[in-house]
């Protein structure tokens, strides 16, 4: 149940606090397929929100390998980390990419002047770029982009990044079928996320939904003022195709109502959930409801979150 409740609000919390991040997709390698972008500014904004992501980062064992980092270089992530964008390349890696109002610089004299942190972080090059290495989590090294933006990951995912930063190799905004659709989201909402299709992109993200596989890409956004509004969007290559491919946009609707069917709040914010298609090659799943539900809902799963935990 634990896992459930987590795994179904990801999808709604995480994203209900995006900011669109173009800056930063020029970082994402080629073969990514799964990007999810927010805005960690407004999740402190919104008490539902802070309180139901601070319980589930206190139970992360990686998120605590830089409490005590983030602690001694005078930084606090609610005032200073501005943007998140996480991604997945085709090898199943993830690499997770920070902006914000700190200054890597003076991360890099701490690491070298702080006993403490010398013992636990070590200071390398990785393809040409200073990176604070953790002995104790292989796949949660920092490396310095620039002078407020940071990236995580494994040295073979940050050597991608720090490629693309040098202008080398082919990052996600090159690929066709993604920006095509993003000229036809609302890339100015407050979340946005994609998953860039590929040929085994169904066994990847595991939809056991039959007529996905004539999607090119999908992108989901957020909107959270006056009425909370989530749209997740389809492209097909080919508008004959849009019939069958709305059809399994409900069955996949369908089956994500079954699959948080034990979280009957997040069952409830998805009975007024609808399918629309543009009659060329988009099909649509629209939520929208008033801002208070689902602000009460947030309210709801983080006082079970926090049973849980006890």
């Amino acid at each position: 149940m634990k896992i459930r409740l987590f795994a179904a609000v990801v999808l709604f919390v995480l994203c209900a606090v995006g900011g669109f991040a173009s800056a930063m997709l020029p970082l994402v390698p080629g073969d990514a397929y799964l990007i999810v972008n927010f805005d960690f500014a407004s999740i402190v904004s919104q008490p539902e929100l802070k309180t139901l992501i601070d319980t589930q980062l206190n139970s992360n064992e990686q998120a605590k390998d830089y409490t005590d980092f983030y602690a001694r270089a005078g930084i606090e992530p609610a005032r200073d980390i501005k943007n998140v964008l996480v991604f997945l390349d085709s090898k199943e890696r993830a690499g997770i990419i920070v902006s914000g109002s700190f200054d890597t610089a003076k991360i890099s004299e701490l690491v070298q002047s702080d006993k403490e942190l010398a013992a636990k972080f070590e200071l390398v090059t990785i393809a040409g770029m200073q990176t604070v290495k953790n002995a104790a989590n292989a796949n949660a090294n920092m490396m310095f982009v620039n002078q407020n933006t940071v990236a995580f990951g494994s040295e073979e995912i940050l050597a991608q990044v720090a490629a693309l930063q040098a202008g080398k190799g082919k990052d996600i905004s090159k690929n066709a079928d993604f920006t095509g659709l993003m000229k036809k989201v609302d890339t100015s909402s407050q979340l946005w996320g994609a998953v860039v299709a590929a040929p085994n992109w169904q066994s990847r993200v595991n939809v056991p939904v039959a007529g996905l596989e004539s999607m090119k890409t999908a992108f989901f956004s957020v909107d959270y003022d006056k009425e909370f509004t989530m749209v997740f969007s389809g492209l097909v290559g080919d508008k004959k195709e849009l019939p069958k491919f709305a059809e399994a946009m409900k069955n996949l609707l369908d089956a994500f109502k079954g699959w948080v069917a034990s979280v009957p709040e997040m069952a409830e914010l998805l009975k007024v959930a609808k399918i629309q298609d543009d009659k060329e090659n988009i099909a649509k799943i629209v939520v929208a409801i008033p801002a208070d539900q689902f602000k009460n809902t947030m309210i709801k799963l983080s006082e079970k979150a926090n049973e849980q935990k006890k």
